[in-house]
């Protein structure tokens, strides 16, 4: 897990788009294994998973931001950011 969160991501459209995943997938999973609230993102989560399990081999991917897969990626990634800092657990205290 260390490797893959201490794998840069690139910015814009050089960012690779399953490590900008990956890295707020790992987060939220945490997060939940630590006692937060799954039901905000568990369907996000379940995507998220399959997302990635589209691909064969190990991170990254390589994915450009503005391919389909891309989009998908960094849609569920925001979800989970939001999640990851508090924005979606009402009274939740960081």
């Amino acid at each position: 897990l260390l490797i893959i969160l201490n794998t840069p991501i690139g910015s814009g459209k050089n960012a690779d788009a399953s490590l900008v995943l990956a890295d707020q997938l790992i987060a939220a999973k945490l997060n939940v294994a630590n006692g937060s609230d799954p039901a905000p993102v568990s369907s996000t989560i379940t995507h998220s998973d399959s997302l990635l399990s589209g691909f064969i081999g190990k991170l990254p991917y390589h994915v450009k931001p503005s391919s389909a897969s891309g989009q998908a990626m960094v849609t569920d990634a925001t979800v989970l950011n939001n999640y990851n800092n508090g924005a979606l657990t009402p009274g939740c205290t960081l």
